[in-house]
């Protein structure tokens, strides 16, 4: 099976071609996916002498990440998808973040405002985790310090490193990597269909009209 895997969540942009999950192509660039993604899709392929028809499964990152982003790559992967009619996996940020690395652990990333989205991942893959929310850096942080079982703490970026940086466990990550994209794709569940149509990128900050909306 091929798998395109696409990831517009930051300041990288990724492209990655598995085959059977191993991987067999990458593109990886910093700056505005609008600017190349697809152009690193087509090389991509190219480089394995292989054509969008010859996909048999796309995958992407939803976010959180950038509104920008997120909004080309998430567009990218339906499109292909559904033009293709192949199935979709979405690819959570903060759970392809964690992946490869020992748990207990905690992912962060900026949400703005002095905020982050964070999850606490335990050790074991089949115990209970914490859903992803939303919180003052100040009071993810306290919960952090007296989380003694915790070995890991991941932040996506590195806009909290200065109030994090005391911690030992602390490490900051400035890209998905190819390896755990890959891994994270394989538990992620297939769409199909109009599940595809449906799927939205969860962004780091609403639009202006949802925030009008709830004003």
């Amino acid at each position: 099976m091929r798998t395109l895997i696409l990831d517009t969540s930051g300041p990288f942009t990724t492209v990655l071609v598995a085959t059977e999950a191993s991987l067999s192509a990458a593109s990886i660039l910093q700056g505005r996916p609008a600017e190349h993604l697809h152009e690193q899709i087509q090389t991509s392929l190219s480089c394995l002498h292989i054509e969008p028809p010859d996909l048999d499964h796309i995958a992407v990152v939803v976010g959180p990440g950038s509104w920008t982003g997120l909004n080309i790559g998430v567009t990218a992967a339906k499109t292909l998808a559904q033009v293709l009619e192949i199935p979709l996996s979405p690819i959570r940020t903060l759970d392809a973040l964690v992946t490869g690395h020992v748990k207990p652990a905690w992912a962060l990333m900026n949400a703005g405002r002095g905020r982050c989205y964070y999850v606490r991942y335990p050790r074991l893959t089949h115990d209970e985790r914490q859903t992803m929310a939303v919180a003052p850096l100040d009071t993810v942080s306290n919960q952090i310090q007296t989380d003694s079982n915790s070995v890991t703490i991941l932040e996506y970026g590195n806009t909290f490193e200065n109030q994090l940086c005391g911690d030992s466990r602390y490490q900051s990550v400035p890209r998905l990597l190819p390896e755990s994209l890959i891994a994270t794709m394989k538990k992620s569940r297939l769409m199909e269909g109009d599940a595809i149509k449906a799927l939205k990128p969860a962004y780091l900050q609403p639009t202006l009209a949802e925030r009008d909306a709830t004003s």
